[in-house]
């Protein structure tokens, strides 16, 4: 598990503060929101976030929280070489 990840999610949990969320859905498109993060829930089939507006985001598609990025990914990945 992305412990700094985690760690990102519940001190927005905690602060209820909007954040820009990245993640992937299901068919592997890359979404931007900004949205609070309502709560973290063990499921059957893994961890999810649910955001304030009630979707629910498994845990391994996010991509960044904030300015903090998945483990999956490194700081390169979010430059652009326009």
């Amino acid at each position: 598990m992305d412990k700094q990840m985690m760690q990102a999610v519940n001190e927005a949990v905690a602060k209820k503060k909007f954040l820009k969320i990245q993640y992937r859905t299901d068919l592997n498109e890359f979404l931007t929101v900004t949205a609070l993060i309502k709560k973290v829930e063990e499921t059957g089939n893994g961890l999810k976030v649910e955001l304030a507006t009630g979707e629910e985001i498994p845990f391994d598609q996010l991509v960044k929280v904030g300015d903090v990025a998945s483990n999956q990914f490194t700081s390169r990945d979010f430059t652009c070489d326009c």
